[in-house]
C-alpha cells in the first residue's frame, strides 16, 4: 500500500461570529500537508455500511494518527468532511465525504 498521495488538513483558527456585522468572520486559515493512501468505497460497501450509495465518498488512510484539530481535508483541490472515523493505536483511517 502506497501513501503517496498529498492531502491538506484545514483548520479555520480565529473564526468569530461580529455581531454588528451579523456574520461570521473568517481568521487565519492553517494546512498540513500530509501523505495517504486514498481509494474509492465500493457500492455494496456503502450500502452496507450507511444505508446509501454514494460516488463522492473516499477512504484516507493514513500512517500516523493526526491528532490536531481540523474543520475538513483537501484532497486534489476539493474539500471533504469527515463522514467516519476509525482510529487504532498507530494509523487512521477515515471515510470522507465530497462537499457539494
Amino acid at each position: 500500500m502506497r501513501y503517496d498521495k498529498p492531502i491538506y488538513f484545514v483548520s479555520n483558527i480565529g473564526k468569530h461570529y461580529d455581531a454588528e456585522l451579523g456574520e461570521w468572520v473568517q481568521g487565519q486559515t492553517s494546512r498540513v500537508k500530509k501523505f495517504a493512501n486514498i481509494t474509492a468505497m465500493s457500492e455494496n460497501r456503502q450500502q452496507v455500511i450507511f444505508g446509501d450509495v454514494s460516488n463522492k465518498r473516499l477512504i484516507v488512510r493514513l500512517q500516523r494518527v493526526y491528532r490536531e484539530p481540523y474543520d475538513l481535508l483537501e484532497i486534489d483541490g476539493k474539500s471533504y468532511q469527515v463522514d467516519n472515523k476509525h482510529v487504532t493505536s498507530d494509523s487512521l483511517s477515515l471515510v470522507v465525504v465530497a462537499n457539494g
